[in-house]
């Protein structure tokens, strides 16, 4: 490996910290070196094609975006999730080196830093990127063919990683998560088990697709007491609290659930958009105003806006509350008064309830099943 072939990018807000790094990279042989003091900026130039970055050397802790949010765009990039991405702080807070470690990071460095410690830790990422021996370039494919959906192929590759190195906790990890895809839930469950007895770094990710796995075949109660140890060990991730919501919602544990959507809420405040799940899980809860404010914050046109009050009538349909889906129809029927599918949920709502008195929606409903039953010209 030539270190002159890589370009490194460091993300340091802290000036004298930077140029300490940046020393320490040129005095070990990496010359081309690229800066930016936080990881919106340190996104731009990954996005820009010259200088390709090959690894990002980032501090946590930065004003506008962390290391943790620039971590999370890289790994759910289509072009740079296989990044080599190294994580430098001074912190010691277990609970925000789990929410690093479970993005998958290719080391984990507390200041103050060595130069005798840095070198191994970026040759190690660089070769397994880019020089890897058989076992990590099989993981690779499996890892890619997962990734596009190519499920058969991941896993031949991934049979072949673990044939490799048997034992390796990456190859069980990403075996279960195919096998989760295609619907084989005892393998899956089999190999997260495999997973979790041998990892350190993928211990919470596998516990939670265990939760997925149990929840697939209906046993809520084992799928709660996984996320409760997963939350025990890693305690901010707010998908982990909706889901335990979800299950709590579902063993009649409403006042626990409310609490652990309220956290889930608390955590993901600074999200700008949340899934609709989040929509439907405050619903289940009760929590209507929650629910109204999640819908609000998604909303960023009014195309997208007469998706979302859409949206928010058909699950109220759903749960039989029709005069809150009529304020969510009647809402979007404003913004879009000539929509021909908000017209027909519409007239939906009114004939589950029998209520035939908008009789401009029933009769759109009457036309649009006519035109759909006539036969084509």
């Amino acid at each position: 490996m030539n270190q002159n072939d890589y370009t490194l990018l460091v993300v340091e807000d802290n000036i004298s910290m930077l140029k300490m790094i940046t020393n320490m990279l040129t005095n070990i042989g990496y010359q081309n070196v690229v800066t930016a003091r936080n990881g919106k900026e340190a996104w731009e130039k990954i996005n820009t094609p010259m200088p390709r970055i090959d690894l990002v050397l980032s501090d946590m802790i930065m004003p506008e975006e962390d290391g943790l949010q620039l971590l999370q765009r890289i790994r759910t990039s289509e072009e740079y999730w296989n990044m080599p991405f190294i994580m430098v702080t001074c912190v010691d807070d277990l609970d925000k080196i789990m929410s690093v470690t479970e993005e998958h990071i290719d080391a984990y460095l507390v200041k103050p830093v060595t130069e005798a410690v840095l070198r191994p830790k970026i040759y190690s990422a660089l070769k397994k990127a880019y020089d890897p021996d058989p076992y990590h370039r099989a993981l690779y494919l499996g890892k890619k063919f997962l990734r596009q959906g190519r499920l058969e192929l991941a896993i031949q590759s991934l049979a072949e990683a673990r044939n490799l190195q048997p034992g390796q906790s990456a190859t069980y990890f990403h075996l279960a998560q195919v096998q989760e895809k295609i619907g084989r839930m005892d393998e899956a469950e089999e190999n997260y088990k495999r997973c979790k007895d041998c990892s350190n770094d993928l211990y919470v990710n596998s516990l939670d697709g265990l939760a997925r796995v149990y929840r697939h075949k209906g046993d809520h109660a084992k799928a709660m007491a996984v996320l409760q140890k997963a939350i025990e060990i890693s305690p901010n991730s707010p998908d982990r609290h909706m889901d335990l919501a979800v299950q709590l919602s579902t063993l009649g544990n409403p006042d626990e659930a409310r609490s652990s959507l309220a956290t889930a809420l608390k955590l993901s405040r600074k999200e700008v958009q949340l899934p609709d799940k989040y929509i439907e899980a405050c619903l289940d809860c009760g929590m209507d105003a929650e629910a109204e404010m999640i819908m609000q914050r998604n909303m960023n046109s009014n195309m997208e806006d007469i998706i979302l009050l859409n949206q928010m009538g058909i699950v109220c349909r759903r749960r039989k509350e029709f005069d809150r889906a009529k304020l969510y129809y009647e809402r979007a029927l404003q913004l879009a008064p000539g929509d021909e599918s908000l017209h027909s949920t519409h007239a939906a709502r009114l004939v589950e309830m029998k209520d035939y008195h908008f009789e401009n929606a029933v009769t759109l409903l009457t036309m649009l099943d006519k035109r759909e039953a006539a036969p084509s010209a």
